[in-house]
């Protein structure tokens, strides 16, 4: 086993830690590895490097704030073992909050349903949906960076596309929901293997910054899936997030009309 970490901050800090490490995983047979890339910072260069540079047959992604539960990489593998024609498995982000419910959930999800956006699903991960209920293995259209685990053979044919500089957001699903298209049912998502991701708001971009990312970004990876098809289907969200806008201020504007009524 080997562990890579892909270093693009513009600091010593993460080799030094690295190196602070590494006698420790060497005395249990792990080799550790620490990659600078002198390339623009991207999540997309940094996933590649670390993909080239793998030596087992199997590279698992994880964020830097994901812990893994003791017997996930057990878990992972036994799947890639039980599925030999499987290329990639993604563990399911566990939801800790009580399962929503009502009119006003429903009738949201709906929404985002009709308008392509992304919603909740229950045993179903498609194009535009996750599971907020996994009850089983299940095969899915695409997999979440933060722990997805795939054959290192996938990267003689398909990479993560450099395009999407800095903060990639969405760089997951375009690369598999390309393996995807190709090989319909090659990837799976388990709520066996468990991964807790304690989300850091370090490096993250916020605000203005973040918004103008996914912006960019949600055009620019349907139109690379799909073509025009994929311009049409970037629109037509557009639409379906001015109509939850202009909702959400209604709704808003009503509970306070409520409020004043209630004074």
């Amino acid at each position: 086993m080997e562990i890579l970490v892909i270093d693009d901050t513009p600091t010593n800090e993460i080799r030094l830690v690295c190196e602070k490490y590494m006698v420790n995983f060497r005395r249990v047979g792990v080799t550790l590895v620490h990659a600078k890339s002198h390339r623009e910072r991207s999540i997309s260069i940094a996933r590649n490097l670390g993909a080239k540079m793998a030596h087992g047959e199997i590279v698992m992604f994880l964020d830097s704030d994901v812990i893994l539960i003791p017997d996930y990489i057990e878990k992972v593998l036994e799947l890639f073992k039980k599925h030999p024609r499987v290329l990639g498995i993604g563990s399911w982000r566990t939801f800790k909050r009580q399962v929503p419910g009502g009119i006003r959930y429903h009738s949201l999800q709906t929404l985002r349903k009709i308008f392509l956006l992304n919603h909740n699903s229950r045993d179903s991960c498609k194009s535009t949906e996750y599971p907020i209920v996994l009850s089983r293995t299940i095969y899915c259209h695409w997999l979440m960076g933060e722990t997805m685990s795939i054959r290192k053979a996938v990267f003689d044919e398909f990479q993560f596309d450099e395009n999407l500089t800095g903060y990639s957001f969405g760089e997951d699903f375009l690369f598999s929901h390309s393996i995807y298209k190709k090989y319909p049912d090659s990837l799976l998502i388990t709520p066996c293997a468990i991964a807790i991701h304690n989300f850091s708001g370090q490096a993250r971009p916020k605000g203005k910054e973040l918004a103008d990312i996914v912006s960019r970004n949600r055009k620019y990876i349907p139109t690379k899936l799909w073509g025009s098809k994929g311009l049409l289907m970037f629109g037509w969200q557009n639409l379906g997030l001015l109509i939850l806008r202009v909702r959400a201020r209604i709704r808003k504007a009503t509970l306070g009309l409520a409020e004043e009524i209630d004074l």
